[in-house]
């Protein structure tokens, strides 16, 4: 995937970060040209020569489910898209501020706390872009499913609507158990908390696997 077959807001989202971080001076108007890759590109390749990546223990796909479920039940505060937990979830990407979608922040932060007990075998995820996943993935050599194909726990879960969550169980009978952030009880990709969810496979875009390619 590349990041002209991002949705718009999430390509947005990716604009704005790069423009915050110095390295873009083009518009945010979610229609990546050259000017955005080139930007792009520069900030993936800053990673190069940072925590080379080592093995990581099977343990992961677990930890990051105990992790995110752990926060089922936070809401927003103060308005859309902020409050004290959700800015700590925001925090973990590289769009500053508050008041924009978390889904994917809510992934990053899970992963940035895995991190914390176990060394990882890539870099972890900094977008604020929910198909902005794929890129990560793709250029961290991870296993990309695309189209889904047999979505197990721990798998971040990527879906055609522009949202993204983490697989709780394994896919089973069309459907998978996931938790997710920015969502409410209908399945909402703007909702006000953190839920678990059932939702069909056929909703799925693509799911990534949090081990490397052999």
């Amino acid at each position: 995937m590349k990041l002209e077959d991002l949705s718009v807001p999430d390509a947005k989202l990716v604009q704005i970060a790069l423009k915050q971080l110095g390295i873009y001076g083009g518009t945010t108007f979610g229609k990546p040209g050259a000017k955005t890759v080139a930007a792009y590109n520069k900030y993936l390749a800053s990673f190069d020569a940072i925590n080379p990546k080592t093995d990581s223990p099977n343990e992961l796909p677990a930890l990051l489910v105990k992790i995110l479920k752990a926060e089922e039940g936070v809401k927003e505060v103060g308005g859309n898209n902020t409050g004290k937990r959700v800015r700590e979830y925001q925090a973990a990407t590289w769009l500053d501020g508050t008041g924009w979608p978390w889904c994917a922040a809510f992934v990053c932060w899970g992963i940035r706390e895995a991190s914390k007990k176990m060394a990882l075998p890539f870099e972890r995820p900094r977008t604020a872009g929910a198909w902005d996943f794929e890129n990560w993935a793709t250029d961290q050599k991870l296993k990309l499913y695309k189209p889904r194909r047999g979505i197990k726990a721990g798998d971040i879960v990527i879906y055609d609507f522009s949202h993204i969550g983490v697989a709780i169980a394994d896919e089973s009978r069309g459907y998978v158990a996931t938790i997710e952030g920015n969502t409410d009880g209908a399945g909402s990709r703007e909702g006000g908390g953190v839920y678990e969810k059932k939702r069909k496979t056929s909703s799925i875009r693509s799911h990534i696997r949090l081990e490397t390619k052999v």
